[in-house]
C-alpha cells in the first residue's frame, strides 16, 4: 500500500489550505524521484487555480487511488462516481492514454510518472 500527498505549486497560496496536506521535508531533500507530476490541460485548470499537481508517493498505487485522492472539485470533473473515468476526461500516464483499458486500478503508477488529464471537447 502506498502513501500520497498532495502538493499545489508555491503560487497558490490561497488554495493551500483547502487542496494541500503540507508536506514536512527538510530543506533539499524534495526530488522529483518521490512525486508524480499530474498536468491539467484547459478547463482543468481553472478547476483548481493550478496547471499542474505533484503527488508525493510511496511504492506503486493504482491510478484509480490516486484520482481518487485528489481535490474534490477536480476529482468531480475526471471521475464519474468514485470508480471509473468520466467520459469527458482523456488520461495519460507516461504519454499513454490508459481511458480505454476499462478498470483503471490495474493502472499502476509510481514516482517519476506523469499523469495528464485532458478534457474532451465535443461540439459543431
Amino acid at each position: 500500500m502506498g502513501m500520497i500527498d498532495i502538493q499545489l505549486p508555491d503560487d497558490e497560496d490561497d488554495l493551500r489550505g483547502v487542496y494541500m496536506r503540507k508536506m514536512h521535508l527538510p530543506e533539499g531533500s524534495r526530488k522529483m524521484e518521490d512525486f508524480i507530476r499530474m498536468k491539467l490541460i484547459g478547463l482543468l485548470r481553472e478547476v483548481i487555480g493550478s496547471e499542474s499537481l505533484e503527488i508525493r508517493v510511496e511504492g506503486e498505487l493504482g491510478l484509480l487511488q490516486v484520482l481518487n485522492m485528489l481535490p474534490e472539485r477536480l476529482k468531480r470533473e475526471v471521475l464519474r462516481g468514485d470508480k471509473e473515468p468520466s467520459p469527458k476526461i482523456l488520461i495519460l500516464v507516461n504519454g499513454v492514454e490508459v481511458t480505454s483499458f476499462g478498470d483503471l486500478e490495474r493502472v499502476r503508477v509510481r514516482a517519476g510518472d506523469e499523469i495528464v488529464l485532458i478534457p474532451i471537447i465535443h461540439g459543431g
